[in-house]
């Protein structure tokens, strides 16, 4: 039975992801190392998303931001592409899905010269980003090893004797901005149990407001059961002065609204 089950939710993720536009492209030739062309058919499905810049996901889990350039040829993904190729260890005659997402968002499918898809292991326990979310309380079991939200072991004394006197009858989440974060790609992933807990499993607009209690409109896409702000947090980022290597507090305060405080 929990085959059979299994079965069915498979089957059901190939069907929505069969419904999504997508395009493949053969791994051949110098000139595809270098960018690559979506093709001219594919552009009607990202009218009203167009726009200088794309992000790339994969099974790995990872993300890469590159360039959206246009030229008499054609739409071609540029700077970042390489990078994509190289840190995916992409040759010749590999074929690649890309699987268009909404919001200048591909989920890119690698299969190999045997044809086979690649994959990554998925594990169960979550990961250091993961529990870095807060429903308010704190739960039992043992301490965390770094105040909550902290991506990638202790950050400066201030800034974690801030975290650890921090309470809130408000969910919350804290992350470090990474250079993802706040530049290029300008995107920032939702830490997974914060995303199933407090958003539905669709894309969906929220609100960022900082100190001073300005607003902003910031799209939150979905994928791969979590949560990602893209379209409009580049602005949040530029207005607020956000930096590599700084650590931002994000309180879900309303339905869909966050404060967020620059620690």
């Amino acid at each position: 039975m929990q085959t059979s089950n299994r079965q069915i939710l498979e089957n059901k993720r190939m069907r929505i992801e069969d419904d999504r536009p997508h395009f493949f492209k053969i791994i051949r030739g110098e000139d595809v190392k270098k960018h690559l062309r979506i093709p001219p058919a594919f552009i009607k499905h990202l009218a009203g998303d167009i726009s200088d810049r794309a992000t790339l996901t994969c099974s790995s889990g990872g993300h890469w931001g590159v360039t959206v350039s246009k030229n008499p040829n054609g739409t071609y993904l540029e700077d970042g592409w390489k990078e994509f190729m190289r840190e995916n260890n992409l040759g010749d005659d590999e074929f690649l899905v890309f699987i268009y997402d909404g919001d200048m968002r591909f989920h890119v499918k690698i299969f190999e010269k045997n044809g086979v898809k690649r994959s990554a292991p998925i594990s169960d326990n979550p990961t250091e980003e993961e529990t870095g979310a807060s429903s308010g309380k704190r739960s039992r079991g043992r301490p965390r090893k770094y105040p909550v939200g902290s991506l990638q072991g202790p950050v400066e004394s201030s800034r974690t004797q801030k975290t650890r006197s921090f309470t809130s009858k408000f969910p919350y989440f804290e992350c470090l901005m990474t250079k993802s974060c706040v530049e290029k790609c300008f995107l920032l992933t939702i830490p997974k149990a914060f995303s199933q807990s407090h958003f539905p499993p669709a894309k969906l607009k929220v609100v960022l407001r900082n100190s001073a209690r300005k607003t902003w409109e910031v799209n939150c896409i979905y994928h791969a059961k979590r949560h990602s702000l893209s379209g409009g947090w580049s602005t949040f980022v530029r207005e607020n002065s956000l930096k590599q290597g700084g650590t931002c507090r994000f309180e879900l305060v309303e339905k869909n609204v966050m404060q967020v405080h620059v620690l």
